[in-house]
């Protein structure tokens, strides 16, 4: 029993690691995003993470995450350089049949894609919203330490009496 709890703690301890690491950019040139299109389908599926690093040149073919918007709101968009003229990019959706209907600049790109670990973002969205943030780190946060507690209760119970007899 006491095993198990350990194993579900460190479990617990290595998620909150690995949602926090792609939650945060600890470096200048790599940053994480959930891919939440079907556009780049089947190289990038939906709810895929994409890692991607900050380059001086991109060529056609590689994937690249750029700033655009999308029905007017402002978004992250990650699809393949088709083409390059001049100073801009071309790009296409995998899944796409026409090209975009936008040329990208060099300065509204991110970088290019260089790892994709499939379906992770789902638990990434999940444990970043507000239900999920509750259900997958608070929650059992405030259960292990709840648990602690009756541990060093019940440690200093025992002493008491150790002492009294």
């Amino acid at each position: 029993m006491k095993n198990t709890y350990y194993i579900l703690v460190s479990l617990y301890l290595f998620f909150c690691l690995f949602v926090t690491f792609f939650s945060v950019n600890f470096l200048n040139d790599l940053k994480s995003f959930t891919n939440k299109s079907h556009s780049m389908n089947p190289s990038i599926n939906e709810g895929s993470v994409i890692i991607v690093k900050r380059s001086e040149v991109y060529q056609p073919g590689d994937i690249i995450s750029y700033y655009g918007k999308i029905d007017g709101k402002e978004t992250i968009i990650t699809h393949r350089i088709m083409r390059i003229g001049g100073n801009v990019y071309l790009t296409k959706g995998d899944a796409n049949q026409a090209y975009d209907d936008k040329i990208i600049l060099p300065r509204l790109v991110i970088g290019r894609v260089i790892f994709i670990i499939p379906y992770i973002g789902y638990i990434l969205s999940f444990a970043k919203n507000g239900l999920g943030l509750w259900l997958s780190v608070l929650l059992p946060a405030f259960v292990i330490i709840i648990i602690e507690l009756i541990k060093v209760f019940d440690e200093l119970s025992r002493k008491k009496f150790i002492h009294k007899k």
